[in-house]
């Protein structure tokens, strides 16, 4: 191995080369200048090769640039040697690179047969373009496609929003619906039982009534006729009519007594000003009669009414102050009570305050449903029945008002 490194190197026995060319400067130079330049074109090839596969990392068969570099590299050094040798005449070494070079030469030859099918198989620039139409085209279709999802997305999306809300505003519906039924259920099952209630009270009621008057007209009518007639029967024994006047008048007396009992009773039932003068003044005159029976301070204000009343609706409102006023003289410990009564347009308004001691009206109310009482759910009754609302305010110590409203046709 030494000796191979030797012999490389040696320049015994040979002669450099430029004895071939018998020294002569012009055919030295050209063969100088030759090897020169293209030793060095050898070398700026490869550097341009290797640059250009190093920025082309997706280049098909870019080991077989770097293949022609080495060639091209292998090319320029022997070029150069023949420059060396024609002053040292190291022929071992250019024989070595030359070599070399045809070891690289054969083997990038051989690799560049095998690798023709590989590269005739590489479309053509004309075919890349038209793959590359191809694909534009297929990409601007896409696009379109995808363009027309989205739209018909949108609009899915934009109908199932619209449904989805229609299905909320039905489910809304169904459920204010199933709620209205409901409470018209329970409407009509606190109604029925109110009616039964009602119903059973008003019998009782009626029948109480029965008894009263049947006691008014047993005790006070009856022992005011047989008064008289006992007076008349004493007239029948007498001559004198000094002794006749007497009797006469006693019997007169008692007469006129048993005529306001009766009247008492007949407007306790029903007063006559109310079906000859209407509701305004058979108000204001019930008011002051309670003013004189009970003591409290009673107040009658009525504004003119734009239409006149049905009867019905005059007996309504006049129940209603008389079953009022009759539960603040049992109940209020009030010193004054005011009732008012005036037209707004298509309603009828009637209010009746007072300063009393007050009372719960939700209780009130559960006393009503159990039967326990008849007052305030006879009022309620009665404004329903009419088509009516009323609405009942009352506060420990601080009085209590009844506001009632009526339709009133035109």
């Amino acid at each position: 191995m030494p000796e191979f490194w030797k012999n490389l190197f040696t320049f015994e026995p040979f002669i450099p080369h430029g004895h071939c060319y018998l020294w002569k400067p012009e055919l030295v130079s050209l063969h100088l200048v030759s090897d020169l330049l293209i030793g060095l074109s050898y070398y700026s090839i490869p550097i341009t090769l290797v640059y250009f596969v190093r920025k082309r990392q997706d280049l098909p068969f870019n080991w077989i640039f770097l293949m022609f570099s080495s060639f091209i590299v292998a090319c320029g050094s022997s070029h150069l040697l023949e420059i060396w040798t024609l002053w040292y005449p190291t022929y071992w070494l250019s024989g070595l690179i030359k070599a070399i070079t045809a070891f690289v030469s054969v083997y990038t030859a051989l690799a560049l047969v095998a690798l023709i099918p590989e590269a005739i198989a590489l479309p053509s620039p004309a075919q890349l373009e038209q793959t590359n139409q191809e694909l534009r085209q297929q990409i601007i279709q896409r696009q379109q496609v995808e363009n027309a999802l989205q739209l018909i997305n949108e609009e899915l999306e934009l109908r199932v929003q619209n449904r989805t809300l229609e299905l909320a505003k039905i489910n809304e519906e169904l459920k204010s619906e199933i709620a209205e039924r409901k409470r018209v259920d329970e409407v009509q099952l606190r109604t029925q039982e109110r009616l039964q209630t009602l119903s059973g009270k008003l019998i009782e009621a009626q029948e109480s009534e029965r008894r009263r008057l049947a006691r008014e007209l047993h005790d006070e009518i009856g022992q005011t006729l047989t008064a008289v007639k006992i007076n008349l029967q004493t007239l029948q024994h007498l001559s004198s009519l000094n002794e006749i006047t007497l009797p006469l008048q006693d019997s007169i007396g008692i007469v006129e007594v048993a005529l306001q009992q009766v009247r008492s009773l007949s407007l306790d039932l029903r007063p006559s000003l109310l079906d000859d003068l209407g509701l305004v003044v058979a108000l204001r005159w019930y008011v002051n009669r309670q003013t004189q029976r009970t003591g409290i301070i009673g107040e009658f204000v009525a504004k003119p009414l734009q239409t006149k009343l049905l009867p019905n609706l005059e007996t309504t409102c006049f129940r209603i102050v008389q079953e009022a006023l009759t539960n603040v003289a049992r109940h209020a410990d009030a010193q004054k009570v005011t009732v008012e009564l005036w037209q707004e347009e298509t309603q009828l308004h009637l209010v009746i305050k007072d300063d009393g001691i007050g009372f719960d009206v939700c209780a009130a109310r559960e006393r009503a449903t159990r039967g326990e009482s008849l007052g305030l759910l006879g009022m309620e009754e009665r404004v329903l029945l009419v088509g009516g609302q009323i609405h009942i305010k009352s506060m420990h110590h601080h009085g209590t008002e009844i506001h009632a409203c009526f339709p009133v046709a035109s």
